[in-house]
């Protein structure tokens, strides 16, 4: 895969990921949350109800302890990328992508509390007005090529998601904006 030739235009290019940096994230992404991890998703929920709502009485935290991390490796295509451009900026057409590098995965996976609205999902990039692209890992691919889909950041969840790619490599080469495929189609 030449990965220069994936997108018609390079907005920003970052150096490319070092081996030794690429093994440490492809180890690491995907572990246990560490109870630092824990406390800093636990603390920053709030009853999102006034007092005089019913709903505030039945509000509940959830409990990021009990979530668990899709254990299936990165697409082999996306981690070539990384070597290229350890995230960036990049377009096709009309699709505007901001890739996630090596030390943003697993950082906005867990800032966007996907383990709880979207077990299974890995987001690894933006679309720049708010829509996460996400790996569809709740089924195993023998060829690593996992389902991608579009969700909004602010409604996250398989039944508002919309599929936008089959490949990492069909979603570079895709012309059509995310904001198009999510609510025109």
């Amino acid at each position: 895969m030449n990965a220069e030739s994936l997108f018609e235009i390079c907005y920003q290019k970052h150096p490319g990921a070092s081996e030794p940096e690429l093994t440490r994230f492809t180890e690491e992404w995907r572990k246990p949350l560490t109870h630092e991890e824990i406390t800093e998703i636990t603390g920053r929920q709030r009853n999102p109800f006034p007092v005089n709502d019913p709903l505030h009485a039945v509000y509940r935290p959830f409990d990021p302890a009990l979530w668990t991390l899709p254990d299936m490796p990165l697409p082999a295509a996306y981690l070539n990328f990384l070597r290229y451009s350890n995230g960036g900026e990049f377009g096709t057409a009309e699709r505007y992508v901001q890739l996630f590098g090596t030390d943003q995965l697993r950082s906005m996976m867990l800032a966007y509390e996907f383990p709880e609205y979207m077990p299974g999902g890995v987001p690894f990039a933006m679309d720049g007005s708010g829509h996460h692209y996400i790996w569809d890992m709740r089924t195993a691919r023998d060829d690593g090529a996992y389902p991608i889909l579009i969700a909004h950041s602010g409604n996250l969840g398989y039944e508002d998601a919309a599929w936008i790619a089959g490949s990492f490599q069909e979603l570079c080469r895709g012309t059509v904006s995310a904001e198009d495929v999510l609510y025109n189609s």
